[in-house]
């Protein structure tokens, strides 16, 4: 498998770009736009054959070796008005996050939401080929996401 990157779709780079606007119009909260912009420019998902770069707003790295558990979260939309539109925006129009998550051997969580990105249903197979993990259909509680029973 050679190295493959997944940008930003138009549709959550435009959301984003309102939610860094708005942050614009208070001072205290210029920094944060400013921020956002920035990394706004550099969001894509690099899958390689040994792991995967995750730049969003924060950057996660994942190698594939060290996963113990891979799952896919489904995180519905339950807002309404502009938030739960430029939400909805931010998801390619879907009314749920896909949120890829990783357990690592040493205990840490990685988690990122692949559907802000461009054929994210080509990066979630192409991540689960590579894992040598099997995919698991993660759950949504009340207040947090839990991994299911092994057996």
């Amino acid at each position: 498998m050679n190295e493959l990157e997944f940008p930003v779709h138009k549709p959550g780079r435009t959301s984003l770009t309102v939610v860094a606007v708005l942050l614009m119009l208070l001072c205290i909260t210029f920094p944060a736009a400013i921020y956002l912009l920035f990394r706004l420019a550099k969001m894509r998902v690099k899958v390689t054959p040994t792991g995967l770069e995750a730049r969003g707003i924060v950057t996660d790295v994942v190698n594939f070796d060290d996963v113990e558990r891979f799952g896919v979260l489904h995180v519905p939309v339950v807002a309404g008005g502009l938030g739960g539109y430029l939400a909805r925006m931010k998801l390619n129009h879907m009314n749920e996050g896909l949120n890829l998550v990783f357990l690592l051997k040493n205990g840490k969580t990685v988690k990122f939401l692949a559907n802000q990105y461009e054929r994210h249903d080509e990066l979630i197979e192409r991540v689960a080929a590579a894992v040598r993990a099997p995919r698991e259909e993660i759950t949504m509680g009340l207040l947090t996401w839990k991994w299911p029973e092994k057996n």
